[in-house]
């Protein structure tokens, strides 16, 4: 066995995500039991309950779900009656969703439970300690949204370097053999 290796573990987005997937697990359990629906469901509808009329698309740029699990959630809630779609006004190919009566219902019913997990999870957080973490995950959302293209293209490239083959010795520089 090696010596234990002196690396960061701390990084920041790992922290964020033991915090999100701890927080998300306990709200899950309670929403599932309370609801009878899974905390993406509640954060699906929330989205489409504030804006009517959202595409797919629209949800999962706004949601933090992968695009096919927001298709599955999104044709599960259809289903089960919570959510509507329709043809877009604007453009008909495009499917525009809202919530049903009964979608409505659901999320006024765990709005007030949100809050309370919430209000739970940030208590050892004095007001102002929320209020910079909410300003500063803000401030870093926004910054990944500005910088997303140049990082898709800088990605692109990245990938491109690795695809193309090694660039051929040119024969000046290759070692002369001698018989």
């Amino acid at each position: 066995m090696h010596a234990p290796l002196q690396l960061k573990t701390d990084y920041l987005n790992v922290l964020m995500d033991i915090a999100s997937e701890r927080t998300r697990d306990r709200g899950s359990r309670v929403y599932e039991i309370e609801l009878g629906i899974s905390i993406r469901d509640v954060r699906l509808l929330r989205m489409i309950g504030g804006a009517p009329g959202i595409t797919i698309g629209q949800l999962v740029q706004t949601c933090g779900i992968e695009k096919t699990l927001v298709s599955k959630l999104v044709s599960s809630l259809v289903q089960r009656q919570l959510v509507e779609r329709h043809v877009g006004t604007e453009d008909a190919r495009q499917i525009c969703l809202c919530l049903s009566e009964t979608g409505l219902d659901m999320v006024l019913r765990a709005e007030p439970l949100g809050h309370e997990m919430e209000s739970r999870f940030l208590d050892t957080l004095s007001a102002a300690e929320v209020d910079s973490l909410h300003r500063i995950l803000r401030k870093l959302i926004d910054s990944e949204e500005r910088t997303r293209d140049i990082f898709e293209f800088l990605l692109q490239q990245l990938r491109e370097s690795k695809e193309s083959p090694p660039a051929p010795v040119p024969p000046s520089s290759a070692p002369s053999r001698k018989k």
